[in-house]
């Protein structure tokens, strides 16, 4: 049974959900109210459900997707401001954290502090891989 909620793969990735999700997306992807409708929500940035984002993604009026991409880089603005916001960092950071989060469950639950050589300086390893 398809829950969207739910922690296990199982429940959550459904083929027939994906399947009914892209049929969706194909009868909608002109339909204009809709999409208006969906990118006024996008406006509110309160998150799109994978049906909505899937017509968006399915639409084919250029002048709907200039209005998507267009959206999307004032929301990206809105975030991160001009930054350059670089995916090879976010996974560099993603891979230290996983390294850090596949230590064993004793470390992952007790802050491991280490004292460089002279330096004295503070490392942490913590559950969700944040230090001091």
């Amino acid at each position: 049974m398809y829950n969207a909620k739910s922690l296990k793969a199982e429940e959550f990735i459904s083929d027939e959900e994906i399947r009914e999700t892209l049929a969706y997306a194909d009868a909608n992807k002109d339909n204009v109210a809709l999409i208006d409708e969906i990118i006024e929500k996008a406006k509110l940035r309160k998150g799109l459900n994978h049906r909505e984002a899937s017509v968006l993604l399915a639409c084919e009026i250029p002048e709907k997707i200039q209005e998507v991409y267009a959206l999307a880089e004032q929301i990206k603005k809105d975030f991160y401001g001009n930054r350059i916001v670089c995916t090879a960092l976010f996974v560099k950071l993603l891979r230290e954290r996983l390294c850090i989060l596949s230590v064993s469950s004793e470390k992952q639950t007790h802050c491991k502090k280490e004292t460089d050589a002279g330096r004295h300086r503070k490392r942490s390893y913590c559950i969700a891989g944040y230090g001091t």
